[in-house]
C-alpha cells in the first residue's frame, strides 16, 4: 500500500505536469507553425536591465498579425512614447499573463476604446484596465499588428509570459517549435577581482581580464594564473541562437572548484520589484566604460536576486598560498545547449605578463569598496592626512615602475594625500551605510539618502569645480561607476545664484553632453533628485522648441518637433478650440493627429503649442480650409 508521502508526491507531480501542459499549449504569437528566430531572450543582459521575455523577429517589417497565445481577456492596455510603446496584456484562465509590446496598431475595436479613453483624459500616454467582459479573446485571434513603437530599436514583437503574481517566466521553457537552437553559449573573457588589501591577482591589486582560448565548445586558459586572498570571478559570456547575429541570454551557470560546487546561478524567474537588482548582478563600471556585460560569479553587496543555489562563501574564492584550484564553469542556455570553461589558479604573488588590469586609479587614486588605492610614479613613501594627523605609508607593491599603496578606509577616512609635496584633497565626506537613512550637511550641498538608496556601503565623495569654458560651477556627486537602487535628494547651494531664476535648472553633464534633471528653487538653493552619481550643473534654457509642419490638411496633421536642451514636456493641439489627440514618436521627433472619430475632418483654426521642460513655449497657428 502506498504511504502518505508517496501519495503526496504523486499528487504534487501530477499538478506540476498539468501546469506544464497548460503552459506549453500557448500559441506562438507571430506566424505560428513557421520557423522563426529571436533577437532577444529572457535573462539576457541589456544595458540597463535583464531582458524580460523574448523578442520575436518580424523580418525587419511592421504590420504582421499578432495573435493571442491562448483564451482569456485583455486586462491592461498601455500606450507610451517610450518603454513598451503600444502594449496589450492578456489574462488567461490559469492566472498567467501574456504581454505583446512595441505594437504598431491595435485591433480596431481595441483601438477605438483606447482612443476614447485618451480623449476623455486628454493625454496620449495611457494605462487603462478594461473590465473582464470588455475584450474577451480566443486563442489565435488577431489582437494587433507588430511594430516598432516605444523604445524598440527595430521592428519586432516583444512577448512576455508572467505568473499570477506578475513574476516573469521564461517563454522558451514552453517548448515553442517555431524556434530552433542547437548553438551552445560563447565564453569570451574571464576577470579576477581583488576584494581587500590582503588579496591580489598577478601580483597586483584591482581587476585582471584574461581572454579564453577554445576548442569547439570548450573554453580554457592555458597558463596557470596566480592569486592570493579573497577573489571574485567574473565572466564575459553570452548565447547566440541559430540563424541570428544577436547576443542572447545564458540561463544557468554552474561553478565548480576542485570538483566541488561553488555556486549555481539559474535565471528562470524574478519579480518586477527586484528589476533594479540587475546592477548588482553584472559589473556596472565595465558595462559603462566598455559595453561588455560581465556576469559576476559572486553575490555582491545588495544583491537580493533569488538566482543562486549551492552557495559557498557567496561565490568568492579564498586562495591560499601554494594551493592549486581547478575551476570548471558550465554554461547552459534555455535549450540546454552547454559550453564548458576551465582554468587553474595557484596561490602565490608571482607576476605574469600580458594580463590586462582594467581598474586603474584616475587622478592618482580611486576607492574600491572600502579600499583606497593610490598609484604614483615615484618609488617613495606617501603621506596621508587624517584630521590633521600625518601618516607615512610604504608601497604595498610596485608595478610598471609605479608604486601602489592600499589603505583600508575602515581604519580611518583619509582627508588628503601628499605626493611629491603636492597635496590632493580626496573629498571623502562620509561613510554611508546601506539600509539606513542618512543626511550629509555640507556648505556645497546637503545630500539625503533614503534607507534603500544604496546597494552597499559607500565612501561618499562631494566636490565642485569651475568649468573653464562655460565659467559654470560643476558639482561632482559620488562615483558615477557606483549604481544606485533609489533616488537621493540634493539641496544644492550654488556659489553664483542667478538673479532671475526662471528657466534655470539642474542638468547632468558628461563631456559635451547635458541631460535635463530639473529642480525646485527654494530661496538661494535648488532642490533636485537623482538616481545616478556624476557631474551636475545649472543651465539656462530660454529657447523654445521648434515646430516644422509636414502635412496639414482636413484629413491628416503631421509635424516634426524638437528641443535643443531641456526636452519636450507638453504637446497640445487645438482645432477650433477642440482638443485633438497627438501621437508622439520621440525616436523620429514626429507627432501626428488622431481624430476623435473616423468621420471627423480637421477644419478651421489650428493651434499647436509645444512646451519644453523649462517652460518655454512655441505656438504654431494656421487655418485649415
Amino acid at each position: 500500500m502506498l504511504n502518505r508521502l508517496t501519495i503526496l508526491f504523486f499528487i504534487l507531480h501530477s499538478g506540476i505536469l498539468i501546469a506544464q501542459k497548460e503552459q506549453s499549449s500557448l500559441l506562438f504569437p507571430i506566424k505560428p507553425g513557421t520557423t522563426n528566430t529571436l533577437a532577444g531572450t529572457m535573462g539576457e543582459l541589456r544595458s540597463s536591465h535583464f531582458h524580460t521575455g523574448i523578442d520575436i523577429r518580424t523580418g525587419g517589417q511592421e504590420g504582421l498579425s499578432v495573435l493571442a497565445a491562448d483564451d482569456g481577456y485583455i486586462f491592461r492596455l498601455s500606450i507610451n512614447p517610450s518603454g513598451y510603446g503600444n502594449a496589450i496584456y492578456i489574462k488567461h484562465p490559469n492566472g498567467h499573463t501574456t504581454v505583446y509590446a512595441h505594437l504598431k496598431s491595435l485591433r480596431q475595436d481595441i483601438a477605438d476604446y483606447v482612443r476614447a479613453e485618451q480623449y476623455t483624459k486628454q493625454k496620449f500616454k495611457l494605462n487603462v484596465y478594461p473590465t473582464a467582459d470588455k475584450f474577451k479573446v480566443n486563442r489565435g485571434d488577431t489582437i494587433a499588428l507588430s511594430g516598432n513603437s516605444g523604445s524598440s530599436g527595430g521592428p519586432h514583437l516583444h512577448f512576455d509570459v508572467r505568473n499570477r503574481n506578475q513574476d516573469l517566466l521564461n517563454p522558451l521553457y514552453l517548448g515553442f517549435e517555431e524556434v530552433v537552437d542547437i548553438r551552445p553559449p560563447l565564453a569570451k573573457e574571464l576577470a579576477l577581482v581583488t576584494t581587500n588589501t590582503e588579496s591580489n591577482v598577478n601580483g597586483e591589486f584591482g581587476r585582471i581580464e584574461i581572454p579564453f582560448e577554445y576548442d569547439k565548445n570548450n573554453y580554457f586558459i592555458k597558463d596557470t594564473m596566480h592569486a592570493i586572498g579573497k577573489i571574485g570571478l567574473e565572466l564575459f559570456a553570452y548565447d547566440r541562437m541559430n540563424n541570428t547575429r544577436f547576443k542572447t541570454g545564458i540561463n544557468k551557470i554552474e561553478i565548480k572548484v576542485n570538483n566541488s560546487i561553488q555556486m549555481i546561478t539559474t535565471i528562470e524567474t524574478w519579480p518586477f520589484s527586484k528589476a533594479r537588482q540587475f546592477y548588482t548582478y553584472l559589473n556596472y563600471e565595465v558595462l559603462t566604460n566598455s559595453g561588455k556585460r560581465f556576469h559576476k560569479l559572486y553575490i555582491d553587496d545588495g544583491n537580493q536576486l533569488g538566482f543562486y543555489s549551492n552557495i559557498t562563501n557567496a561565490g568568492y574564492l579564498t586562495i591560499e598560498k601554494n594551493k592549486v584550484y581547478n575551476v570548471d564553469i558550465k554554461l547552459t542556455d534555455s535549450y540546454e545547449n552547454e559550453s564548458t570553461v576551465h582554468f587553474v589558479l595557484k596561490g602565490n604573488n608571482e607576476k605574469q605578463h600580458k594580463l590586462k588590469n582594467t581598474s586603474s586609479p584616475k587622478s592618482n587614486w580611486r576607492i574600491e569598496k572600502s579600499t583606497l588605492w593610490i598609484k604614483t610614479e615615484v618609488l617613495d613613501t606617501l603621506q596621508l592626512f587624517v584630521k590633521g594627523k600625518k601618516i607615512i605609508l610604504e608601497p604595498n607593491f610596485t608595478s610598471n615602475n609605479q608604486s601602489n599603496y592600499l589603505w583600508d578606509l575602515k581604519r580611518d577616512i583619509i582627508d588628503s594625500i601628499s605626493i611629491n609635496r603636492v597635496v590632493h584633497n580626496l573629498y571623502i565626506k562620509a561613510m554611508v551605510t546601506a539600509g539606513i537613512a542618512y543626511k550629509l550637511y555640507d556648505p556645497l550641498a546637503d545630500i539625503q539618502f533614503a534607507k534603500n538608496t544604496l546597494f552597499g556601503d559607500l565612501y561618499f565623495t562631494l566636490s565642485s569645480k569651475l568649468d573653464s569654458l562655460s565659467n559654470a560651477e560643476i558639482i561632482s556627486i559620488g562615483d558615477p561607476n557606483v549604481p544606485l537602487n533609489k533616488n537621493y535628494t540634493v539641496q544644492y547651494k550654488p556659489t553664483n545664484v542667478p538673479t532671475d531664476k526662471n528657466n534655470w535648472a539642474i542638468y547632468a553633464v558628461w563631456g559635451d553632453n547635458a541631460s535635463y534633471v530639473g529642480g525646485t528653487w527654494q530661496g538661494e538653493q535648488i532642490n533636485f533628485k537623482s538616481r545616478s552619481f556624476g557631474n551636475y550643473t545649472l543651465k539656462k534654457d530660454s529657447i523654445p522648441p521648434t515646430i516644422k509642419p509636414l502635412i496639414i490638411n482636413s484629413d491628416e496633421l503631421v509635424f516634426k518637433i524638437s528641443d535643443d536642451l531641456s526636452g519636450i514636456n507638453l504637446i497640445k493641439m487645438l482645432v477650433n478650440n477642440q482638443w485633438i489627440l497627438m501621437n508622439h514618436d520621440p525616436k523620429n521627433n514626429l507627432i501626428s493627429a488622431k481624430k476623435p472619430n473616423n468621420n471627423y475632418t480637421y477644419q478651421g483654426r489650428l493651434e499647436l503649442s509645444i512646451t519644453d521642460n523649462s517652460g518655454n513655449e512655441k505656438i504654431h497657428t494656421t487655418n485649415i480650409n
